[in-house]
């Protein structure tokens, strides 16, 4: 969630209107301050010198100038360039294409899709301050660290509020533009098998892919078509079942299954699967977590009977919630035969706390390995926080 917001409260700082008083008092400081947050100041000195400080992500910058005002044009001078301001009523206005004053190219803050437009009633530019400030939320989120004069139930509330505002503006995006068809994924590999189901049989598809592109991709749906023997469709379905992180930044990877059931007295003789991707500019990063173990447990007391567990460790210094993990398991040829995911959903794991997620292996998975003459032999576990 924090970079995205970060390139929202940047961009919106830049591309709107900002309200103005008479004439006689626009000198003084002003707060540029964005769904409860102070994004950036503007100090228009009574000499004529100015400070425009700018906040992105945990970066700050202040650009030393010059302000001078002519009827209804208000021209700010940084880094030896002019940035005009128009003023229209109560208000002042610049053009997209002056981002470059302020040391911003619009290309850089924006993606794929965005309408700035839906930007500009997001932002107010008055003599208060925000509830914190941007760096003050990057330095809570990071590490804890609480702004002078505020508490943790503070900060939860300012970021309840936060989220709300901005799954509001996502939605807005949906609405208006169309989201960015992503990219192939490298699928670096594969197994298919046909199992019973609940009442039938169903085939089932099982991958490790890889975002080997520069971009982030998103892994957004999967289709699998099952064939029999003269290439006729006998099974179909268009949405994944168990998957790991869906959020893939380049390089990283991920465990992903499509389930179809087959048709009643068809067979199985062939099939095909496809993964869908986005570059949706309105998705939000989760966070991926080291796991500590990932063993796979044999147990014989009541026949023979296998588990996967995988511990996850908090090496932050404040409770994490939502962990989920996906363990995947392979047999003694090292093909998948099934994808197990688990979580703590709204519970915490302490702060340097350890917790070891046990989960059986289905049994038809252990059924496909007993008539392939194999067995379950390996695990591979992923974890991670899901964005809010």
């Amino acid at each position: 969630m924090k970079k995205t917001l970060a390139l929202l409260l940047t961009l919106c700082m830049l591309m709107v209107a900002i309200p103005v008083l008479a004439e006689e008092v626009v000198s003084g400081t002003w707060y540029m301050v964005m769904l409860g947050l102070t994004s950036g100041i503007f100090e228009l000195n009574e000499d004529g010198t100015c400070v425009v400080t700018t906040v992105s992500n945990t970066e700050k910058e202040a650009l030393e100038g010059t302000w001078t005002q002519e009827e209804d044009k208000i021209t700010i001078n940084v880094k030896d360039e002019p940035l005009v301001l128009v003023r229209d009523g109560d208000n002042l206005t610049f053009n997209a294409e002056d981002l470059s004053t302020l040391g911003m190219d619009q290309s850089s803050v924006t993606g794929p899709g965005i309408d700035m437009s839906l930007f500009s009633n997001m932002i107010q530019i008055t003599r208060e301050p925000g509830k914190i400030t941007v760096e003050e939320l990057n330095a809570y989120q990071d590490n804890g660290t609480l702004p002078e004069g505020k508490t943790k139930e503070d900060m939860e509330a300012i970021q309840t509020e936060l989220q709300s505002s901005i799954v509001a503006l996502f939605e807005g995006m949906v609405g208006t533009t169309e989201e960015t068809p992503g990219p192939e994924l490298t699928i670096l590999e594969d197994n298919f098998y046909v199992r019973e189901g609940y009442g039938s049989q169903e085939g089932v598809y099982f991958a490790k892919v890889q975002n080997d592109n520069d971009v982030v991709v998103n892994l957004t749906d999967g289709t699998l078509i099952l064939q029999d023997a003269d290439g006729n469709e006998i099974g179909k379905t268009e949405y994944l079942g168990t998957t790991g992180s869906t959020y893939l930044e380049p390089g990283e990877a991920t465990f992903v299954s499509i389930y179809a059931d087959v048709n009643e007295g068809a067979v199985v003789d062939g099939y095909t699967a496809n993964l869908t991707t986005s570059l949706s500019s309105y998705r939000t990063p989760d966070t991926s977590l080291d796991v500590a173990d990932a063993q796979l447990r044999v147990e014989e007391e009541y026949g023979t009977s296998y588990y996967t567990a995988v511990s996850v460790t908090n090496t932050t210094d404040k409770p994490m919630a939502r962990i989920n993990t996906v363990v995947a398991v392979r047999d003694s040829e090292g093909k998948l035969i099934d994808i197990i995911s688990d979580g703590l959903y709204r519970n915490e794991l302490g702060a340097g706390s350890t917790i070891t997620l046990v989960d059986s292996l289905d049994s038809r998975a252990v059924d496909y390995c007993t008539n392939n003459n194999g067995t379950p032999a390996q695990v591979e576990a992923l974890a991670w926080i899901p964005a809010e």
